[in-house]
Formats: C-alpha cells, sequence, structure tokens
C-alpha cells in the first residue's frame, strides 16, 4: 500500500503545485487588465485630440499617456517576478502570448509621438491601438484556455468575455469621439460602431452566462449606468450622417461611454480578486487533503513498512482491525479522485467548448479577410449572414469555411 499512498500524495501536490501557478497567472489576468483599461481611455481622447486637429483634450490625453505607461510599468515589474522559473501554467503557450505583447506594447512610443505630431489619423490611431489591446486580451483568453480547475476556468472564461465586451464598449467609444470631434460621420464608421456595439452586447451575454459568482454586482452595476443616456447619444451618432454632428458633444460622448467602461472595469477587479481568492482557498483544501494522506502514509509505515511489498490489498487488514481501517481509507481516496477527475475533465469541456468556438470563428474571420480583402467588421457580417440564410449557428459556418480554405479565391 506504501506505493499507492506515494502516488496519491505525488498527484495531489502536482495538483496544488498547478494551482498555484494558476494563481500567479491570475495576477497576471489583473495586472494586464488594468494596462488595457488605461489604454483604452487613451485610445478615447488620442482619438477626439486627432478628430479635433489637436484643439481639444491635449491635457487630459498626456494624463492618460501617463496612466498607461505606469500601468505597463507595473506589467513588465509582474514580468519580471516570474521570469526565473516556469511559474504560470501551460508556460509555453503563455509565454509566447506574452512576447507577442510586448512586441505590440513596443510600438506605443511611436504611436504616441505621431498622434502628438497630428501625423496619424484617427482611423490609424484606432487600429492601432485596437492591435496592443487585441495582443493582451489574448493573454486572457490564454489563461482561460489552461487553467485546469473547472471552476476557475469557468470564472476566467467569464472574465475574458467581460474584457472582451469592455474592448469592444472601448472601441465604440473611440470611434464615436473622432466622428463627433470631426463634426461628421461616414457610412463605413456607421457600420462599425453597429459592429462594435452588437459585438460587446454578445460578449456580455456570455459573461453574464458563466458569472454567476458575481450575478450581485453584476446587476447592482447595470441599475447604476447610464445607459439611457448612451442609447440617445448613440441615436445622435448613427442617423447624423447627412445633416452632420455637434462637436461640442465629442466630451459628452466620451464620458458617458466612460461611465459605463468603468463600471465594467470595477466587475472585471472584482472577479479577478474573486478568482484569486478561489485559487488560494483551493490550495489550502488541498493541503489540507495532503496533509491527511501524509499522515495516513506515516500511520502506514509504522504498522507495517514492508506491507506494499509483501501482500496483496485484501491481506492488508493487521489483527487489532487498524490495517483493515487504513486499507479502506486508501481505496476511498483512490475513488474519491477517480471520481473527481472524471467530473473535473468534463466539466472542463463543457467549459472550453465556448473557448473552441471563439476560435473558430476569429480563423474564420481572418481568412475572409485575407482571402477576401475585408475587414473585420465586414467578414463577421459575412459570417452572420451566410449563418442566418443556412439557418445555422455562425460557429458552424466558421467550421466549413476553414475547412474550404484551400479553394477560396484570393481577393
Amino acid at each position: 500500500m506504501s506505493n499507492v499512498l506515494t502516488y496519491l500524495i505525488t498527484a495531489r501536490r502536482c495538483e496544488v503545485e498547478e494551482l498555484q501557478r494558476l494563481s500567479r497567472t491570475c495576477q497576471m489576468v489583473l495586472t494586464v487588465g488594468q494596462l488595457i483599461h488605461c489604454l483604452q481611455q487613451e485610445r478615447g481622447l488620442s482619438n477626439i485630440y486627432l478628430g479635433s486637429g489637436g484643439q481639444r483634450d491635449a491635457a487630459a490625453r498626456q494624463a492618460r499617456v501617463a496612466n498607461s505607461q505606469a500601468a505597463a510599468a507595473e506589467f513588465q515589474d509582474w514580468l519580471h517576478s516570474i521570469e526565473q522559473d516556469n511559474a504560470l501554467s501551460n508556460g509555453a503557450r503563455l509565454y509566447t502570448r506574452i512576447a507577442f505583447a510586448l512586441h505590440a506594447l513596443a510600438g506605443l512610443p511611436r504611436l504616441r509621438e505621431e498622434i502628438s505630431a497630428l501625423r496619424c489619423s484617427p482611423t490609424e490611431s484606432y487600429e492601432r491601438f485596437k492591435t496592443v489591446v487585441g495582443a493582451l486580451l489574448a493573454l486572457v483568453f490564454e489563461a482561460a484556455d489552461v487553467a485546469v480547475d473547472a471552476q476557475i476556468s469557468r470564472l476566467l472564461v467569464a472574465l475574458f468575455n467581460l474584457m472582451q465586451g469592455k474592448e469592444f464598449a472601448g472601441r465604440e467609444r473611440a470611434a464615436g469621439a473622432a466622428a463627433f470631434a470631426t463634426g461628421k460621420i461616414t457610412r463605413e464608421q456607421e457600420q462599425s460602431i453597429e459592429y462594435q456595439i452588437e459585438m460587446q452586447e454578445q460578449a456580455l451575454r456570455r459573461f453574464e452566462s458563466f458569472a454567476e459568482d458575481v450575478r450581485a454586482p453584476w446587476q447592482a452595476l447595470q441599475a447604476g449606468l447610464p445607459l439611457a443616456e448612451l442609447e440617445r447619444l448613440r441615436r445622435k451618432l448613427l442617423t447624423s450622417h447627412e445633416r452632420g454632428l455637434d462637436a461640442e458633444m465629442a466630451d459628452a460622448w466620451y464620458q458617458c461611454c466612460s461611465a459605463r467602461i468603468d463600471g465594467l472595469h470595477q466587475i472585471e477587479i472584482h472577479l479577478a480578486q474573486f478568482v484569486q481568492a478561489r485559487c488560494q482557498a483551493k490550495i489550502t483544501e488541498l493541503q489540507q487533503e495532503l496533509d491527511d494522506q501524509d499522515q495516513l502514509f506515516s500511520q502506514q509505515d509504522r504498522l507495517d513498512p514492508l506491507a506494499g511489498f509483501s501482500a496483496p490489498l485484501d491481506q492488508q487488514a493487521l489483527a487489532d482491525g487498524v490495517g483493515s481501517h487504513l486499507a479502506h481509507s486508501i481505496v476511498d481516496m483512490l475513488r474519491s479522485q477517480s471520481e473527481r477527475l472524471q467530473n473535473l475533465t468534463a466539466e472542463l469541456a463543457t467549459v472550453r467548448d465556448s473557448l473552441e468556438e471563439r476560435k473558430l470563428i476569429e480563423r474564420a474571420k481572418g481568412v475572409l479577410m485575407m482571402k477576401q480583402g475585408l475587414n473585420e467588421e465586414a467578414a463577421y457580417r459575412l459570417l452572420r449572414k451566410h449563418a442566418m440564410n443556412q439557418n445555422r449557428r455562425i460557429a458552424e459556418v466558421a467550421q466549413a469555411i476553414l475547412s474550404l480554405t484551400e479553394i477560396l479565391p484570393e481577393a
């Protein structure tokens, strides 16, 4: 029985170590979330500054730049704290994503110089910020995809969708700010904003489906958001392409969108901290079970150090009955561990289905953008149109497109 206990204890220690790595990964998510939020704020004010020809919000933009730089420094400090060892869950994939994120962040100083000198259009600024934030969001997606605990994986999926929804809200804010600041909106800009609205609503619905643990604060937030004012400003924005926009409303638009986005960020922080707390609680729980198993192992050794090598399981009981009790305890632990792992596998499969669907859709959009010369919004609209015409889910259409990639015509 000593061998059985040895491997049970080793398995449990591996779980504890994996949860410790996952806890550090959750800290990364919290740090990255703050950086994303700062960049979203900077992006919005940069578009007002550019759209107004440098006449509006120059000082406010510089303050946001400083906030972004401080958040980026905090992210770098976090990276230095874990670079000496393999401290993250499934480190190879996450470290690759970190490399892409750092490459994207390295382009920010040049972008900021171009914005300050008005050598960059609002559209170009929007796209370049979108690339940086997208690289950071990919880190959060990867963290959710590699989590080995079902409950924590669900929470990370919820957190990713919340952050994704907030990013689409941030894109809407930036695009609308540029339109108000310039006093006009093109049909292409309208379609882009409509896409951002649709995608943020989808992401927030997915968040709600995985976020039962934070439902109360989420509902409280919803009740306090300026949604009616946002809808009023959206109508002005999306129905004014013929008569033009009031440039003085740029700040009102930015402030209204920001109030909503800041509220989403508070839920994001709350959820990220909750995930960390759940990690620590599970580590404590597993450590207690590990201590109990260590005690059982010591008791087994005191009874008969050679028992595991000298007799089969059904002959382990000693005359006083203590050995029989130990044998039953070990069998119970084996059964419990097996059932728990089976349940964990099933729960993780359910959670990851949503991540796999997103991967399919993103890859299919990429194929359409490359092969058909479409932008992101047009590629998604094409996917949705085919799904509606065929009465199929978008993920199913995405899978079909990926299967036929080789015969799609070039742009």
